[in-house]
């Protein structure tokens, strides 16, 4: 049976509650799937609740957004302990510092005519960590942009007018953040990172593997990682980074399939 260990939920910038998530799941004969929302465990605990419930593995992750000499990079932690207090007290210095930004950023929207506010995007996040797309499902909401895409190309990616770098840490601190929890250190979608020359380096900080299986892969990029990470006696997983239907993306939940196998490595390791 397929797996899928990359899914992001309400939790985060997902649009599927963690129910809907593990309902999806078992609808799609999914044996196992990793729910890795974006810097939250939040989750974590709804999602097991309901796997026991619908006969669906669930595997404890994060997807935590880092950053190595000045390019971005996202590493997956799977089997992570999420009652770890030092994760924890990581997690909240990063839910701070995104709210603090997306006041910044709602502040400069103002500032050129955008008029929404802070509880306009707390009503879209509800209970979830703060970021850009709650912010643009606002401007959307409030008729300032027909869609998410306008909201983001406009007005919030980097190089937009009200773009803010956000607070992350360091990549090599990210990496032990995650092994203090007792998990697994991958590095999300690295075709998309292009950052090839220096796997030896995240790999001395102590990376465990690779997300060689994503849904933006090219067939040569899986290739390339299954190899790269063989020769260096590397994890690989795989996801597909499903979002939800209200997402750049669109739905992927259930239709990209990754080789159950790789279930098999992870937790043999985790277990180690």
């Amino acid at each position: 049976m397929p797996v899928d260990l990359h899914i992001h939920t309400t939790a985060s910038d997902g649009s599927f509650t963690p129910k809907e998530v593990v309902e999806i799941a078992a609808a799609s004969n999914l044996r196992t799937i990793a729910v890795a929302d974006h810097d939250t465990v939040a989750a974590l605990e709804d999602a097991r609740r309901y796997g026991a419930e619908l006969g669906v593995g669930i595997i404890p992750a994060i997807e935590l957004s880092s950053r190595y000499k000045g390019k971005d990079i996202h590493v997956l932690g799977y089997y992570v302990d999420d009652k770890n207090e030092k994760l924890l007290a990581s997690l909240e210095r990063l839910r701070a510092a995104r709210e603090e930004r997306a006041v910044r950023i709602i502040e400069c929207l103002q500032g050129i005519g955008v008029d929404i506010d802070f509880s306009n995007v707390l009503e879209q996040a509800k209970n979830s960590s703060v970021g850009r797309p709650h912010i643009a499902r606002a401007m959307v909401g409030s008729g300032y942009v027909s869609d998410f895409r306008t909201a983001f190309t406009q007005f919030l990616k980097r190089g937009a007018p009200c773009f803010l770098e956000k607070f992350v840490y360091p990549l090599q601190a990210t990496i032990e953040i995650i092994h203090n929890a007792g998990g697994l250190a991958v590095f999300a979608h690295p075709g998309l990172a292009k950052l090839d020359e220096h796997i030896d380096e995240f790999i001395a900080f102590g990376l465990d593997g690779f997300e060689a299986y994503h849904v933006e892969h090219s067939e040569q990029d899986t290739k390339r990682y299954l190899r790269l990470a063989e020769k260096k006696g590397l994890l690989v997983t795989g996801g597909s980074d499903c979002h939800g239907p209200v997402s750049t993306h669109g739905q992927r939940l259930g239709r990209f399939l990754v080789p159950d196998e790789v279930v098999d490595s992870l937790s043999a390791a985790a277990r180690r």
